[in-house]
């Protein structure tokens, strides 16, 4: 899935946080200091919508003061350093991995008034198997392939169609006869190539697989299934011609342009390509699967906030969280997500995707499944991945070659679990 990318930036007063109040004393007079570790860089609507509900927050809580800390170019490596130091922030974006990373160090929220609104979809997402959660989820994250509609239009090709991986490489071909870019991808970003890989998998392993995987035995033959698909686009001429040397904003504006079909990545990005066309008509289809049939990877996003159970200001940090639930502020995270709402009461942002999203999910009852790496892989296989894949489509490595790298990291971060 994705790994959010943010930058720093300077602030007032020379400090490496935001303060949404003014700069200056922020703990004087009993005021209590909220700091919020964000990780959206400064700027971002994602970023200012939370800055707005933090404003309106201490507007009406004047003995509270949040501190904003925009994100960085590591974020993953700041949170892991605060919690091995005992110094984590008292509210911090959970990334994905509230339940099965930092369950153990946040406050339980399962209790809250707010906590009756979570919808059925994300209890596989954020839930433990007794009902307990560790953050406020603004939004779920529900992926599968991105398609340009105008670029399979033109080759002649219906994605409702698609529902094997063999009608899926017949419509590359019909795309690659017609001069459009079938997959776009980048390897200046293996996550991109991660995410395609993470996408992919569930519909590689049976239950029996699965349950090896959660074991700690991987088998590189259900992997290569994988690796030689990823390999027979590559030989076919699949992927973009600049996929060495293409950036996000590269292919991104392939996409806008109607010259590339298919894009294994969040709904989230298309904001990206709408900025090179605001026009560009985009999708979403289900992933083919081996095993079954089509779904969609689904799991918590980048909008999701947990409080430290060792903050010396908790129950300020837990009022401010309990803000963010009311529905009026859900509706601005939710607004920048592109993805459907967490809670009842919020309406969903899928935008232009709802159209698709109604069909596969309302009417045709997709299947959804949690994110591969997240559920059955040890931590840090994420960056596996994307590198194994990267060098599969660069022919660096041979679809052999790639699954034994991916079973060697395996084995390795699995035996330090």
């Amino acid at each position: 899935m994705k790994r959010v990318k943010t930058m720093a930036i300077g602030i007032c007063c020379a400090l490496a946080m935001t303060s949404v109040g003014a700069c200056g004393s922020s703990s004087g007079g009993g005021t209590k200091t909220i700091e919020f570790m964000t990780m959206q860089a400064s700027g971002t609507q994602q970023f200012k919508a939370i800055e707005k509900i933090a404003k309106k927050f201490e507007a009406k809580n004047k003995d509270i003061t949040i501190k904003l800390d925009p994100g960085t170019s590591n974020n993953e490596n700041d949170i892991k350093v605060r919690l091995a130091g005992h110094n984590p922030p008292d509210i911090w974006n959970t990334h994905g991995w509230s339940r099965d990373r930092y369950s153990k160090f946040l406050e339980p929220l399962q209790n809250r008034s707010w906590a009756k609104r979570m919808k059925p979809l994300g209890d596989d997402v954020f839930k433990t198997s007794d009902g307990k959660f560790y953050a406020l989820p603004a939004d779920i994250q529900v992926s599968g392939i991105m398609y340009n509609e105008t670029a399979l239009e033109k080759a002649g090709v219906d994605p409702k169609g698609i529902t094997s991986w063999d009608e899926f490489d017949q419509a590359c071909q019909k795309l690659k006869d017609a001069g459009i870019t079938p997959i776009i991808s980048s390897g200046k970003d293996t996550g991109l190539s991660a995410n395609l890989t993470d996408y992919m998998l569930p519909g590689m392993y049976k239950d029996s697989d699965l349950k090896d995987l959660k074991n700690g035995k991987f088998d590189t033959k259900v992997y290569q299934q994988l690796a030689e698909k990823v390999a027979s686009w590559t030989n076919n001429g699949f992927f973009n011609e600049d996929y060495v040397s293409a950036t996000q904003d590269d292919i991104s504006r392939l996409m806008a342009s109607d010259k590339a079909a298919f894009f294994f990545y969040s709904n989230q990005n298309s904001e990206l390509i709408r900025n090179y066309n605001h026009d560009v008509k985009l999708g979403m289809m289900p992933v083919p699967s081996l095993v079954g049939k089509p779904y969609f990877s689904t799991g918590e996003d980048t909008l999701t906030f947990g409080v430290s159970k060792t903050s010396k200001n908790k129950d300020a940090a837990l009022k401010f969280i309990d803000f963010m639930a009311e529905p009026e502020n859900m509706q601005g995270l939710v607004d920048v997500s592109l993805n459907d709402s967490a809670l009842t009461g919020v309406n969903s942002a899928l935008g232009q995707f709802q159209p698709t999203y109604d069909y596969w999910v309302k009417e045709q009852k997709t299947p959804m499944v949690p994110f591969f790496d997240r559920k059955y892989l040890p931590n840090g296989m994420f960056n596996t991945l994307g590198k194994s894949t990267d060098g599969i489509i660069t022919k660096q490595l041979t679809p052999q070659a790639a699954s034994d790298q991916v079973k060697s990291s395996f084995n390795s971060l699995y035996g330090q679990k």
